[in-house]
């Protein structure tokens, strides 16, 4: 921890001359914001990564502090991350369990003269569907037909009964039909066209994007003028950034660069997020095939040594898998027991691989570490196999990894099966724990008329992956840290990991 203290700190003065010629930043600054005097000028928003793309239909969801600004969710989204009728969407109802209809605001067009009508809407979740490389398609397979009878209204049909229908589309951004299908999605990337608050102003490739305000915007206008976004996946480089008044907010900071920036007299917003570290044991070959070893493994791992050890509490220690909401709690858990993991171990010879995505997550080098070491003192022997992130994603979904993988939960729309789906099914993206009764489970769960009805099932599907086949162990939740100048107000940013520039001023 002291290390990678005094680490940070040393980086701070090389890494401004060094990021600052990256990414054509200047620390002198107008002369309000050497004085701190408010404006409405643009926002400078420094982010942890480069968008890999500006299309929503085919792009992680890193990229939706940018595509955000430009591009508007179907539906809008309360405190409590319920749906409601604010947004492009305004009111629906389930006509029968396999029907929906849904309103249409009027008036409503894209930046380009489109109109963001009922048809727009139904081909943005149909392109959600039927996009081959789609980053919802899994999501979407029970929907049997999207169409609009007429300007304002949306009959969506699904296969089987499907509760959470408009829970998923809080995560479908309306794109306009005819743009997108003539610039295809390397030309939308390339020049997004939206209805939301802000339009595409420049594009530096490689350094920086900006956006201005839409003049024709129907919504409440924001109180800036833009977001001028850069990004350096250093924490270090993003404080120091920070601190030479480059920029006005910089995002995903460490704790340590956080307790930093606190110290310079910076302003630091820290929030518990539904972004939840897990381990997945992959139970279709060896050595997690066998059961008693996944449980000894499951067992051997102390999530609250993680938090407590590693984060100094900086970090949210969490048992479930699904459940979603910060405060949210599971119904049974695993509770770490290092004397029954080597019991169960019994002096076997056993190599664990675990795979993890280095430099992607805070301390995640530090936190393989101690779980490699957890399982060596139950005696497994361990294989650490770090890798960038695309290809440990690539390895996942193509099922090229045995014993350990982590990487981080992101749900995108807060309600369990986001995770159930897309983890614990025998077709979903980690595939590492096939079983005929959790696909039942899954499906049983979307069936029943609304969430409070899927609960039980969901509290029954998690103690089945948690703590019967023991093939998830779900560690903690990230906290997110970003700092502000002093005299920067109104940046937002949710447990969902949703950004709001709209009310921002400096």
């Amino acid at each position: 921890m002291i290390k990678n203290r005094l680490g940070a700190r040393r980086l701070v003065a090389v890494a401004a001359a060094l990021t600052m010629a990256g990414l054509g930043l200047t620390a002198c600054g107008s002369d309000s914001e050497k004085s701190g005097a408010s404006s409405n000028a643009p926002i400078r928003a420094l982010l942890n990564a480069q968008p890999t793309t500006l299309d929503p239909i085919v792009g992680p969801r890193s990229g939706q502090p940018v595509w955000g600004t430009m591009l508007e969710p179907l539906i809008n989204t309360d405190a409590k991350f319920d749906p409601e009728n604010t947004g492009v969407i305004t009111d629906w109802k389930r006509d029968d369990p396999t029907t929906w209809t849904f309103t249409v605001r009027e008036g409503i067009s894209f930046s380009n003269g489109e109109k963001a009508d009922a048809a727009a809407v139904a081909n943005s979740i149909l392109l959600n569907r039927d996009t081959e490389a789609g980053i919802l398609k899994s999501y979407f397979g029970n929907v049997a037909s999207v169409e609009a009878p007429d300007a304002t209204t949306v009959v969506l049909k699904t296969k089987t009964p499907q509760y959470n229908i408009p829970n998923l589309l809080t995560n479908v951004f309306l794109l306009p039909p005819a743009y997108y299908k003539e610039k295809g999605s390397e030309g939308f990337a390339a020049a997004p066209v939206g209805t939301g608050p802000y339009v595409l102003d420049k594009v530096q490739a490689g350094r920086s994007i900006s956006v201005k305000l839409n003049p024709d915007y129907w919504g409440e206008k924001p109180k800036n003028t833009g977001v001028d976004f850069s990004w350096s996946n250093e924490p270090s480089q993003r404080l120091a950034l920070l601190q030479s008044k480059s920029v006005d907010v910089a995002f995903d900071l460490s704790y340590t660069q956080a307790a930093d920036a606190k110290k310079a007299g910076l302003e630091v917003t820290s929030t518990e997020t539904a972004v939840k570290l897990v381990a997945f044991l992959y139970a279709p070959t060896a050595p997690f095939n066998d059961p008693k070893l996944r449980e000894a493994a499951a067992l051997a791992i102390d999530r609250n040594a993680i938090v407590d050890g590693i984060f100094d509490g900086h970090a949210k220690a969490d048992a479930g898998l699904l459940n979603i909401v910060p405060g949210s709690e599971p119904g049974e858990s695993v509770t770490a027991d290092p004397a029954k993991a080597k019991e169960l171990v019994g002096g076997t010879s056993v190599t664990v691989p675990i795979s993890y995505p280095a430099g992607q997550y805070t301390n995640i080098e530090e936190v393989a570490q101690a779980i490699g070491g957890s399982l060596e003192k139950a005696g497994f022997k361990v294989k650490y196999n770090p890798l960038d992130y695309g290809t440990l994603v690539k390895q996942v979904v193509g099922r090229q990894l045995n014993g350990i993988y982590m990487f981080a939960g992101v749900p995108n729309v807060a309600v369990p099966d986001f995770f159930a789906s897309g983890f614990m099914k025998t077709v979903s993206i980690t595939g590492n724990c096939p079983d005929p009764k959790a696909d039942a489970l899954v499906q049983k769960a979307l069936e029943q008329d609304d969430a409070a009805a899927a609960a039980p099932v969901y509290d029954e599907l998690n103690t089945l992956g948690v703590v019967d086949n023991h093939c998830f162990v779900p560690l903690y939740r990230q906290i997110f840290n970003y700092g502000t100048q002093k005299n920067v107000s109104g940046v937002q940013y949710d447990a969902l990991g949703a950004y709001d520039f709209t009310k921002a001023t400096r």
